[in-house]
């Protein structure tokens, strides 16, 4: 019995230092993996991590870690799966809780997202990042208001965070508090500078609130930092438009022109201001070329016929308005303008149908006309 019970003992001792290595080993692969994590090496990273949780699989941090190189690897659903194994083996490990639903938001399974970020501040309800991440879900899903909530209180825990100011900038500015979206733009640009975007979305949130030389000024900034930025240059433009800086605002919108070609709006707004700086050959082309992107809407097609009866070149005048009559024989301007081209062409009789035509239709100026052109 003796030397039974003594067997038995030494294999249990056995058994406990066979363990007592397997546990010590493990620690030793892990701490060779995070020295690979931190040289960016995530593939070798996850061999040791795997190496680690192969002699000791309820390790969490290691499943954690693995999981976080995954991450980094944009291997979502693999991360996912090494999250809940940390999970399993420690349930209060609010972090795994938190980037398992950082993972779920990077493959847009929003819901299940904010059950795990609810799911991290049950456990730890201070943790900034989870309110940020939650708040980041509720904007995509443009629940606006309960975004800045979680916002707000990612900010209570953490002030120095620019993506939460600036995320809830976004917020603030979809839901029209534009001074408070300019505030907390102002924030995220102050914790870091480089942040071009914040530039950007503060020059749009300047705009809305028509505080157009404050937009001009970020703009400037963004453009010395991103110079082939079609979009830049155009809402530049647009502030200058704004306050009649027509030489500025027909430059800028070439400039996104240049970049962008088919950039709709820069072409919109350079054929308006090159008709109001009475560049009616250039405003000719330009509503053209909106014609040819743009071919059912009509109002193209007579500010078109309008800038070629400011060059005396009536028949392309006609030939326009024909164009916008035949897609909405309901528009007076279309009408009245062609009776102007139809009088210049001597062709008095059509001029007093169009005039006639455009009256009926309520356009009041066109009675002024009819006298004289209907005799």
């Amino acid at each position: 019995m003796t030397r039974a019970y003594l067997s038995i003992i030494a294999i249990f001792m056995s058994l406990s230092l066979f363990a007592q290595d397997n546990v010590t080993k493990s620690y030793e692969y892990f701490n060779e993996a995070i020295a690979f994590f931190k040289e960016k090496d995530f593939d070798t990273a996850i061999r040791y991590y795997t190496k680690a949780i192969d002699l000791n699989a309820n390790y969490p941090k290691a499943y954690y870690n693995r999981a976080n190189c995954k991450l980094n690897l944009k291997e979502y659903d693999a991360a996912i799966r090494d999250f809940k194994l940390a999970i399993k083996y420690d349930s209060k490990f609010a972090k795994a809780h938190l980037y398992k639903g950082y993972a779920q938001m990077q493959l847009k399974e929003y819901d299940k997202a904010l059950v795990s970020f609810d799911d991290a501040i049950d456990i730890d309800p201070k943790l900034a990042k989870a309110h940020l991440n939650k708040g980041t879900v509720l904007m995509k899903q443009k629940k606006y208001e309960a975004a800045i909530t979680s916002l707000s209180r990612s900010i209570s825990f953490n002030d120095q965070q620019a993506t939460a100011y600036y995320n809830r900038g976004i917020c603030q500015s979809r839901v029209e508090k534009y001074n408070e979206a300019i505030r907390d733009y102002g924030s995220a640009i102050e914790l870091k500078p480089s942040m071009t975007g914040a530039y950007v979305a503060r020059a749009k949130a300047y705009l809305k609130a028509e505080r157009f030389e404050e937009a001009i000024a970020d703009l400037n900034k963004s453009i010395k930092k991103k110079a082939n930025n079609a979009d830049f240059y155009y809402y530049r433009g647009y502030a200058k438009l704004a306050i009649d800086d027509y030489n500025g605002a027909n430059g800028d919108f070439a400039s996104a022109l240049e970049i962008k070609p088919k950039h709709k709006n820069a072409l919109i707004n350079k054929a308006l201001t090159s008709f109001n700086m009475k560049k009616y050959e250039d405003a000719a082309k330009e509503y053209g070329a909106l014609c040819g992107i743009f071919p059912e809407k009509a109002l193209y097609h007579v500010n078109r016929g309008i800038a070629y009866l400011k060059l005396d070149q009536y028949n392309q005048a006609v030939s326009s308005f024909n164009y916008a009559v035949d897609i909405d024989d309901k528009m007076p301007e279309a009408y009245f303008n062609r009776a102007n081209a139809f009088s210049q062409l001597d062709r008095n009789d059509k001029a007093c149908e169009d005039m006639r035509t455009a009256g009926k239709l309520g356009y009041d100026a066109a009675f002024g006309y009819i006298g004289d052109l209907c005799k």
